[in-house]
Order: structure tokens, then sequence, then C-alpha cells
């Protein structure tokens, strides 16, 4: 899956000039930057926004890219609303319970979700299921992911 397969999944489209792959990373980037781009004469590390990389088996998001999913038109149907103590759990890398969700506009019962605490910020994105008699919200990328890899790189 390429980053255009895992956008199309919340019935969104990016950008498509904006977006620059480099190796196996994918950027988000003006026009004036790409142009900065092909003047330097070397490989470049890292251009605009990172967006995710393509694993070979599938697209990994970057939590920049699923903020910027749910602002655009058409996301807000995949939203679901969390209070404030499901916020920092699933910040903490924990899944969401039923009792949890403060708002389900679109009452969604299966797919992909973009969690959304009270003031409509974006935390990340989940997989909405049912175990048994539970409503259960996976945690598939959260804003804090970036802090907790980069806690276990100076261990």
């Amino acid at each position: 899956m390429d980053i255009n397969s895992f956008v199309k999944q919340f019935d969104v489209g990016l950008d498509q000039s904006k977006i620059v792959k480099s190796g196996k990373n994918y950027f988000y980037a003006s026009q004036e930057l790409q142009d900065v781009r092909s003047k330097i004469k070397r490989d470049v590390f890292s251009l605009g926004i990172y967006l995710g990389c393509d694993s070979g088996k599938h697209f990994e998001p970057s939590p920049a890219l699923i903020d910027i999913i749910s602002k655009l038109a058409g996301a807000e149907k995949f939203r679901i609303f969390v209070n404030e103590k499901a916020e920092t759990l699933f910040l903490y890398g924990r899944n969401i319970l039923e009792e949890s969700i403060s708002r389900n506009p679109n009452n969604i019962k299966e797919g992909l979700v973009l969690i959304q605490n009270d003031k409509d910020e974006n935390l990340g994105y989940g997989l909405f299921q049912t175990q048994g008699d539970d409503v259960v919200i996976k945690n598939l990328l959260d804003k804090g992911e970036y802090l907790r890899k980069e806690s276990k790189k100076k261990r």
C-alpha cells in the first residue's frame, strides 16, 4: 500500500503536486522547497513535513499525516470524539473503550476512525471494532508515539 491508497481509506485526497518521495519516505513540501531541493547537488535527508514511509508491505503514516487528513473536507465522517481521560490514555498508546467516547456523530460501528479530543484536535487514528459485547477502538497511531520512540532511543 502506498500513501495515496492509505489516504483514500478516509475518502480524501492530498495535493499530489506537494507530495515528494525520497527513498521509502514521503514528504509534503511546497513548490518553493521542491525548487530549492532541485538546486542542491546532494541527496536531501528531509524535505517539508514528514508524511510516513513505505515499509514494503504497507504504508506507515506519521502523526502529521493523520493530522492533515483529519482537517480535510470529507474526513469528518470518520471522526470519533473522546473524553479527557481517554485522550490521555490514548496518547500513552492505550486503546479506547466505549464509555470513553464522548461523541460519535456519524454512528460509526467499524473500520478506521480519526480520534479527536473534545476540542476537535486530532490525537491519532484507530480501528473501531467490537470484541464480544465490548466496543473498543484499537490504537493504531497516536501523537505520543514519537516521544515514546525517542525515549527508547536514549536508553
